[in-house]
């Protein structure tokens, strides 16, 4: 049975031996949310909430992890990370880790401190039963080095939008999640003053 819990944004349901995403409509079409220990990589234009997304799994358990801001603005307990370098970011211990966004660091240093930043955090995450969740810019990078963070990371999400006459539709895609199997069709969301909703969500709360 799923425990509700209130972020004071949203209330989440909890379900025994997942995470919860920070959606809840996610949090059911994966069974729960997140398998613990597991590497995430959000994928998405700068417009298409992957800054919301990131924002809410960190409201669910801020003084679990520890999130590098380097690109957005700044909540109180965020680590303002736009003069940090790969080796300071990624040399956190004991915590979870949020990123936002690996695509800054990869266009100052390169793919290659990103990378092995992103490797060092499987055994931190581990240990913690926590999560390193990072955010990437879809179509700024060489597409094998995307492939090569995609290889990295346990579950690959990827939010899409398009213009459809006068209307913006959004959409989530679980590209990869390990241990399971992702779902067969991408989800449906909306963005409130809430942040991130799937269509689904007022039905299955």
């Amino acid at each position: 049975m799923p425990d509700d819990t209130d972020t004071g944004r949203v209330v989440i349901r909890a379900y025994k031996g997942r995470s919860p995403t920070g959606i809840n409509g996610l949090d059911l079409a994966l069974e729960g949310g997140f398998i613990p220990g597991s590497s995430i990589l959000l994928i998405g234009s700068a417009t298409s909430g992957t800054d919301r997304f990131a924002r809410q799994f960190w409201s669910i358990s801020p003084e679990k992890r520890s999130f590098f801001m380097i690109d957005g603005y700044l909540e109180e307990g965020m680590i303002d990370s736009r003069t940090m370098r790969c080796s300071d970011i990624f040399k956190e211990e004991g915590k979870g880790i949020i990123v936002d966004s690996l695509s800054t660091l990869i266009i100052r240093e390169g793919i290659e401190p990103v990378l092995s930043g992103v490797a060092s955090c499987r055994q931190g995450i581990s240990d913690s039963h926590d999560h390193a969740f990072f955010t990437l810019y879809r179509g700024l990078h060489d597409l094998y080095n995307e492939i090569l963070l995609i290889r990295l990371c346990d579950v690959v999400i990827e939010l899409h939008e398009e213009m459809r006459g006068n209307e913006v539709i959004r959409a989530l895609e679980v590209k990869k999640i390990a241990g399971m199997q992702p779902p067969g069709r991408v989800l449906p969301f909306i963005v409130t003053e809430k942040g991130i909703e799937l269509s689904t969500t007022s039905r299955v709360v």
